[in-house]
């Protein structure tokens, strides 16, 4: 087996179907599904298992996933080294930033990078699990938050604010909360998965302890809003993202009023790569003169 073989199971693995593996490797489906069975036939095991909705990874696929991800890194590593690229303002550049910059905020200069860098290629990855940098499955990751890792570099590029958020028809129907006890009589839209541990949601939890579940949970910060905006209850969300949402009203802003910090970050082996360099300064520069916008303020 050559490296090509472990490349199908990643792709796979990350997008769960052969189509979809087969439009990021820009193959053909069978040869996806070729190369899987290569690879189970050669490890005697099988990886994934086969369901009408998609590929879902067994425990044995699991087991050799990370190991996989860390033969990935070491290559990308010789490759950025030895390849002769590093000084070339093209290639691809793979950025990772959350449900909320990635969506209202990221489009934009995805578009302008297109125009100033027409050889490099953006790939956007809008996820709320946290990518990592060290294993390579990012170049750049725009994060709220301190960085937490001593391989990463990067700057503080300006702060995130939230509010607490309800739909105008919601709040003539159930009255606006005046204070942080009054949510006891509210509905408040739930979070579960990921999302349940972003910093906005950690401290309404905190707040509010005894609030009243509005019967519905959802794992997706950009369904929650849309439910939000439908008048299902209060949701606690970034202020930049109200802005763009007519017919909602801000909740007790005095009293939950929460900033997190924005940062850029990349790896240290990227401090040579003049395609990824290009990308941080342009974005680094953005993310600061767009800081009233991010902010709400």
């Amino acid at each position: 087996m050559d490296w090509d073989t472990y490349r199908y199971f990643l792709a796979v693995a990350d997008t769960g179907s052969l189509s979809a593996a087969a439009r990021s490797l820009k193959v053909s489906q069978p040869t996806v599904g070729r190369q899987v069975q290569v690879l189970e036939q050669a490890l005697n095991v099988r990886l994934f298992d086969r369901r009408p909705d998609g590929y879902a990874m067994t425990e044995a696929g699991a087991r050799i996933l990370e190991l996989v991800r860390d033969v990935e890194g070491a290559m990308q590593v010789i490759e950025r080294r030895v390849g002769g690229e590093n000084g070339k303002l093209a290639g691809k550049v793979r950025v990772t930033a959350s449900e909320g910059i990635g969506t209202y905020w990221m489009p934009e200069h995805v578009h302008r990078l297109a125009q100033l860098y027409p050889d490099i290629e953006i790939e956007l990855l809008v996820c709320v699990p946290t990518l990592d940098l060290a294993r390579h499955q990012a170049d750049i990751a725009i994060r709220l938050g301190a960085p937490g890792d001593d391989d990463l570099i990067g700057r503080c590029v300006g702060k995130a604010c939230f509010g607490l958020f309800g739909a105008a028809s919601y709040l003539e129907q159930h009255g606006e909360p005046r204070q942080l006890e009054d949510l006891a009589h509210h509905d408040v839209i739930e979070s579960i998965g990921e999302i349940a541990n972003l910093p906005q949601v950690k401290l309404l939890r905190g707040y509010s302890a005894g609030i009243r579940r509005s019967g519905f949970a959802c794992d997706n910060l950009l369904t929650q809003f849309s439910a939000m905006v439908a008048g299902c209850g209060l949701l606690a969300v970034p202020l930049y993202m109200a802005a763009a949402a007519p017919g909602i009203r801000r909740v007790l802003a005095d009293s939950f009023d929460l900033e997190v910090d924005l940062w850029l970050l990349t790896h240290r082996d990227h401090k040579e790569t003049a395609r990824v360099r290009a990308v941080v300064d342009h974005l680094c520069d953005a993310l600061r003169l767009d800081q009233e916008r991010l902010s709400g303020r």
